[in-house]
């Protein structure tokens, strides 16, 4: 059984409602504890939330780090903040399930992994797709 080999001290989800719903059924599986993490929240696009992201405007936002999506978070806030709490947590002895969207895991597997711009624009893990970080 899938729940027999989940072994970690604690869940962090994103409060979004798929985030938060698919980490209580993991929670309530395994009997690990899980907590809402703020700073797993998904970017905030700006004026370009709820636009399709394969739009050219969007794609060409997309490549300036530094820019706020107008009224948005930029790429490079993203990052402090996701940075951050991976700076904590692999501080720590614990093991951690992270349950987010796929900006938020892109932003992990940059954290963990060299990538160039092309190859984060590009990184995407399907839904309930499990990845694995060792530090």
């Amino acid at each position: 059984m899938v729940e027999q080999s989940i072994q970690a001290d604690q869940i962090l989800y994103s409060p979004l409602i798929r985030a938060r719903d698919t980490a209580l059924h993991i929670s309530e599986i395994t009997g690990i504890e899980a907590m809402e993490e703020p700073r797993l929240t998904e970017q905030n696009f700006g004026r370009f939330e709820s636009t399709p992201r394969d739009g050219a405007e969007f794609l060409e936002a997309k490549c300036h780090f530094a820019d706020s999506y107008d009224g948005g978070e930029s790429m490079l806030r993203l990052a402090q903040r996701i940075y951050n709490l991976l700076d904590e947590l692999t501080a720590s002895s614990k093991t951690y399930i992270l349950v987010a969207h796929n900006g938020i895991s892109r932003m992990v597997h940059s954290y963990f992994h060299d990538m160039t711009n092309e190859a984060y624009g590009s990184f995407g893990i399907k839904n309930c797709e499990i990845v694995e970080y060792k530090w």
